[in-house]
């Protein structure tokens, strides 16, 4: 049997960490079987539900490479499909219609534990001018158990579950019903989400024997706050196009994603191919993940240091981080000076304008850096004019040999030097940085700024 996994998002929000992990985990599960990853969008809620949140979610997707097999599926469009199943389950003795009204259900709410409605049973002289919702028959006794590939073998007393609802009174299949459908509809063989639907789980196998359909399951732990406490809206979480935007590579995210929950020995960072080829079910363990920040940036660090110059480049400029596109710098020589320290590609930006720059502003700290030693500027500027062969070992001599005839230590000469140059106290080789800048450029900035 073929492999088919799925992601099946509900468009009302932007993709989030939480939901881009069970789409890589279903992704990789299903490139690491030979098999096929797919992509529903569960529009069905027409109040909350927005196009442009699908293509942000899509769009989110692409970007960190996790790439479906098909045309992306939208739930809305197999409406009519999920009313007949509905209906097929009333003729087949499955499901009923129930007439409760809401005053009536919570007034048994508050009596019974179980809800079952006195329609339940019912299958003649049934009202037919009141409205009426579609009710799946739940077993009376025994047990539902799933077998699940990381929580194990699980069960619920059939007490616990309710004639649970697939259709309601405005003809809308809820998403028990429709969810549990179209996994059926596009032969998914893995159902792999999050344990929050565990509870769903249980009520959708009564639903998924009723259709003879029996997908294995795989309910991954949840990711938890640095209080570990689960994801809530209240986090602030950053979804996926605000990572994009803030200069995390997709490689990073994606790496950090996949070390969510999922180890292979020791093993910290993995390609694509390394993921696919090492990733397990059962690699993934019980426990909730905690968002750790300091080691999304490590993993970022990582990539940026570990990349080539121009793929970073060419990451800037799709991100519109190159503000000078005109500008004759050498920006690949400055990325590959800046990189080992960078934690993001904002970063990197940040310092390829403050190089473009000519003026700078300062704040009284570095005022005083710069008046504290301008009697030594006009003497720096002889000694860099002077030389005739540019590059970064001479003007490395240079500079030791301004640090012995003035008898300073470096920082006397290279704080003043690379503010009036970058316009900050910290980066790295100031003689580097000259060296691409330019002599011209490089005078002219001291000249001004100093």
């Amino acid at each position: 049997m073929t492999v088919i996994t799925r992601f099946a998002p509900s468009p009302t929000g932007p993709l989030h960490l939480g939901g881009a992990r069970t789409a890589l985990f279903n992704y990789i599960y299903a490139k690491s079987q030979n098999g096929k990853f797919k992509l529903r969008i569960e529009d069905t809620d027409q109040v909350r539900n927005k196009i442009e949140t699908s293509n942000s979610i899509i769009e989110s997707l692409n970007w960190l490479g996790i790439k479906y097999d098909n045309t992306p599926l939208y739930q809305s469009k197999n409406l009519k499909k999920h009313q007949e199943i509905a209906y097929s389950f009333i003729e087949r003795g499955l499901a009923y219609k129930c007439f409760h009204s809401e005053i009536e259900l919570e007034d048994m709410r508050k009596i019974n534990k179980k809800f079952q409605s006195k329609w339940r049973d019912k299958d003649k002289n049934l009202p037919t001018d009141k409205k009426f919702c579609i009710r799946i028959k739940s077993p009376d006794t025994g047990y539902t158990e799933i077998f699940d590939n990381i929580q194990g073998r699980v069960k619920i007393d059939n007490k616990e579950i309710d004639d649970f609802i697939i259709l309601r009174s405005d003809a809308s299949p809820t998403f028990l019903l429709s969810s549990a459908v179209d996994d059926s509809l596009m032969s998914v063989s893995d159902i792999i989400r999050g344990d929050d639907h565990l509870t769903n789980s249980f009520r959708q196998k009564i639903i998924f024997d009723s259709l003879d359909y029996h997908p294995r399951f795989s309910h991954i732990p949840l990711i938890h706050n640095k209080d570990n406490q689960k994801l809530s809206k209240r986090d602030n979480v950053n979804s996926i196009i605000d990572y994009k935007n803030k200069g995390f590579m997709p490689e990073s995210l994606v790496n950090y994603l996949i070390r969510m929950g999922w180890s292979h020995g020791d093993q910290e960072f993995f390609s694509n191919k390394q993921m696919i080829s090492n990733f397990s079910l059962n690699g993934i363990g019980k426990s909730p993940s905690m968002i750790d920040e300091k080691k999304l940036y490590f993993f970022n660090n990582h990539y940026i240091k570990n990349s080539n110059d121009n793929k970073i480049l060419g990451y800037l400029e799709k991100l519109n981080l190159i503000k000078n596109t005109d500008s004759q710098l050498n920006h690949a020589g400055l990325i590959a000076i800046f990189k080992e320290r960078a934690k993001t590609l904002l970063e990197i930006s940040n310092f390829i304008d403050s190089v473009e720059q000519d003026y700078f502003s300062y704040d009284e700290s570095q005022k005083k850096i710069l008046d504290k030693t301008r009697s030594i500027k006009n003497l720096i500027i002889n000694e860099f004019t002077g030389i005739e062969n540019w590059n970064e070992y001479i003007i490395h001599e240079c500079i030791e040999r301004l640090l012995e005839k003035l008898q300073l230590k470096f920082k006397e000469i290279g704080q003043p030097l690379r503010l009036s140059i970058t316009g900050t106290i910290n980066g790295p080789s100031i003689s580097k940085i000259m060296n691409i800048i330019g002599k011209e450029k490089v005078l002219k900035k001291i000249d001004s700024n100093w």
